[in-house]
């Protein structure tokens, strides 16, 4: 594309931000470019939400958020914490938001497309440079949740101006288990996800062993 540069591809596998599966697609893509000088090895792509370099020029510019769409995510949207990279990276689509790999039987599989999922993304705040992500909605099961992320200022990307009651520190982080924590539910319950391409995994834990992990 003339007069186009593409620095990154979209975000989201897995619905989520990032997956295991990802990593290695990319690794493949590289030989295969590398070997065959084939530039569209990338084409369909995730890029690496951990990539310091990316995350470094934006906040250079200015920017300390990123909110895309398109990439499915599951049965709610995805999100880097700013605490990895001080970028915030929202990404919402919530196609084939039901488990599609279930059998028609199955209590989990949710009915249609997108089950009763939708969700609803703001940005909250004083002004422009220091404000908060809130994403609320109801899952493809029908359960409810309203979360508010960390604020985010033009001095410090991690820096919660808000009680912790307020803005949740656990969300959009991955635990060691692979699970991503992606919302917190009406019920007080973490919502968590893992998954490979389309395929999503989900379960939900108790506020204490969400602590535990990143305590």
């Amino acid at each position: 594309m003339i007069g186009n540069v593409q620095v990154c591809n979209s975000y989201a596998d897995g619905g989520n931000v990032h997956s295991d599966g990802a990593i290695e697609e990319r690794r493949d893509a590289l030989k295969r470019a590398r070997n065959m000088k084939d530039p569209l090895a990338f084409e369909g792509l995730a890029s690496d939400v951990f990539d310091r370099k990316p995350s470094d020029w934006l906040r250079g510019e200015g920017i300390q958020r990123l909110i895309v769409g398109h990439k499915p995510t599951g049965d709610c949207p995805a999100v880097l914490n700013s605490v990895y990279t001080g970028v915030e990276i929202v990404t919402v689509d919530l196609s084939y938001a039901h488990r599609h790999d279930l059998d028609k039987e199955s209590p989990l599989r949710f009915g249609k497309s997108r089950g009763d999922a939708f969700a609803n993304v703001e940005i909250v705040g004083r002004d422009s440079r220091n404000n908060a992500l809130e994403v609320s909605g109801v899952l493809a099961c029908g359960r409810e949740y309203h979360n508010r992320y960390a604020t985010l200022s033009s001095t410090d990307c991690t820096a919660a101006s808000s009680p912790e009651e307020v803005e949740d520190r656990y969300l959009g982080r991955r635990m060691s288990t692979g699970w991503w924590v992606k919302a917190r539910l009406q019920s007080g319950e973490y919502h968590l996800s893992k998954g490979s391409g389309r395929n999503v995994e989900y379960k939900s834990i108790s506020p204490e062993e969400v602590k535990e992990e990143f305590s």
